[in-house]
């Protein structure tokens, strides 16, 4: 069996996932970094975060079983909500990102297995971050994808 890793089907997976999910309707969803230059004031973003620093997703292989022949792929996938809105409404801003992180968590939870490319698909972690912009307050929650699945061709 030749050697494949999971990740990028599994990110293919996130993206149609966030962009069907009723709860999400009327959100950009993004898949990776964007050059639009488009004003949007909700975004959910799959694999890019907007930092500088890091990296967008992570993978761990193992061997699984005596035979050493399938390999075990453990991965994060780092996803982020970012809410822009006008004037000093941080508190507004960041209960709106957490509203988007929880509609990404159901849509995530209504099929774990991101239409068969995984075992278990999870959010593990996230932090958040705050900012007033001369646009407005912003809130970003930067959220990772904790995903267990086994490589192949």
């Amino acid at each position: 069996m030749a050697w494949t890793s999971k990740l990028p089907a599994a990110m293919d997976a996130l993206v149609a996932a966030f962009t069907d999910w009723p709860g999400l309707a009327g959100v950009t969803v993004r898949d990776g970094p964007s050059t639009s230059q488009a004003a949007v004031q909700e975004i959910v973003s799959v694999g890019y975060t907007g930092g500088e620093n890091g990296t967008d997703a992570e993978s761990t292989l193992m061997t699984e079983g005596l035979g050493g022949v399938v390999d075990r792929e453990q991965f994060l996938i780092r996803c982020a909500t970012a809410v822009l809105v006008g004037g000093d409404g941080v508190a507004v801003a960041r209960r709106r990102a957490y509203e988007l992180l929880a509609e990404a968590g159901a849509a995530i939870a209504a099929n774990r297995q991101l239409g068969g490319n995984v075992m278990r698909a999870m959010i593990a972690s996230h932090g958040l971050t705050m900012d007033q912009t001369p646009k407005g307050a912003q809130a970003v929650v930067v959220f990772e994808v904790s995903c267990d699945a086994y490589s192949g061709s």
